[in-house]
């Protein structure tokens, strides 16, 4: 074999086949490589870490995994001290809890939380008690170290803006979630102060279906569902005025019912039909088209980005 340094040799070699009269003869290769390697576990039956994965416990002499084959002697273990291995560091939160032995951090941007016992101990080959046990997670301790007033500043300031921004969002949602109560209980009181003198017109403040009435009794309403019907009406025209006239029967003044007759029932040459005024011109009703705009304050535009 060939010595390649480090604990390694090598077997690469080409066959020498030599052919000979009446006979086959064939050559296979096949390479192999020698090469020290340590394995690591914590305790007899608990896995062992190797250059191939790890192994599970409880297996002794030697294991194989693809064309790997691992060879090891029991009474060549070494008990060795735990060492310290150095995972992570950031800046977190402190928090208190109800017990002065507990405590918590918290690591925003990396997404850490850990619960965490007071106490200073010493762990593996380090000197310094000062390394906290992490409740739950028997092989992780912290080493905190308190942030100078240059160190904690930017933190303290970024989270001050978040704190400030979140409970301005907090605030706008309550006043929102206030602004929805008054609205549905304005709408509710409207509704029912409406439907003591219309209940139709009650019916279209609410955007209910179309031929639906509201009726009031004391502060509960109910709604009346009818079917509409499309009906031609003519015009008689009286002292009083044009009058809508359906066989012995004339637009009720909510303009959705019918009701007796009268020649004067309608004065001023404007009936109501279907909720919308008309106006008689020309031997046919008219609808009114407003033309005033009820003056008011202009509403607040979006701040651009």
């Amino acid at each position: 074999m060939d010595y390649l340094g480090n604990n390694k040799w090598s077997f690469e070699r080409v066959p020498n086949v030599q052919g000979g009269w009446l006979q086959i003869t064939a050559d296979q290769l096949i390479n192999c490589r020698l090469e020290e390697v340590t394995l690591e576990t914590e305790c007899a039956n608990c896995t062992i870490s190797s250059p191939i994965g790890d192994i599970p416990g409880g297996i002794n002499g030697s294991v194989s995994h693809n064309l790997v084959t691992i060879v090891w002697k029991e009474s060549l273990r070494e008990i060795q001290q735990c060492k310290l291995r150095f995972v992570e560091t950031g800046i977190a939160q402190r928090y208190l809890t109800n017990n002065s032995e507990i405590e918590r951090i918290r690591d925003i941007e990396q997404q850490l939380d850990f619960v965490y016992n007071t106490t200073n101990q010493k762990y593996c080959n380090s000197s310094e008690h000062s390394y906290k046990q992490v409740i739950g997670m028997e092989k992780v301790i912290l080493r905190l170290h308190p942030l100078t007033d240059t160190d904690a500043h930017p933190t303290a300031h970024s989270q001050y803006a978040r704190d400030r921004t979140t409970d301005g969002i907090n605030g706008v949602a309550r006043e929102i979630r206030a602004l929805q109560c008054e609205n549905r209980l304005l709408a509710h009181k409207t509704a029912i102060a409406t439907a003591q003198h219309s209940g139709w017109l009650a019916a279209s403040y609410l955007n209910l279906p179309i031929c639906s009435k509201l009726i009031a009794t004391g502060e509960s309403i109910s709604v009346y569902q009818c079917s509409p019907t499309n009906s031609t009406i003519t015009t008689e025209i009286t002292s009083c005025g044009p009058q809508p006239k359906l066989g012995d029967y004339t637009l009720d003044t909510e303009g959705w019912e019918l009701t007796p007759y009268n020649p004067c029932y309608w004065h001023k040459n404007y009936v109501n039909i279907n909720g919308r005024a008309y106006f008689y011109k020309n031997s046919s009703w008219h609808p009114i088209v407003p033309g005033v705009i009820i003056q008011g304050h202009c509403l607040i535009n979006t701040l651009p980005y």
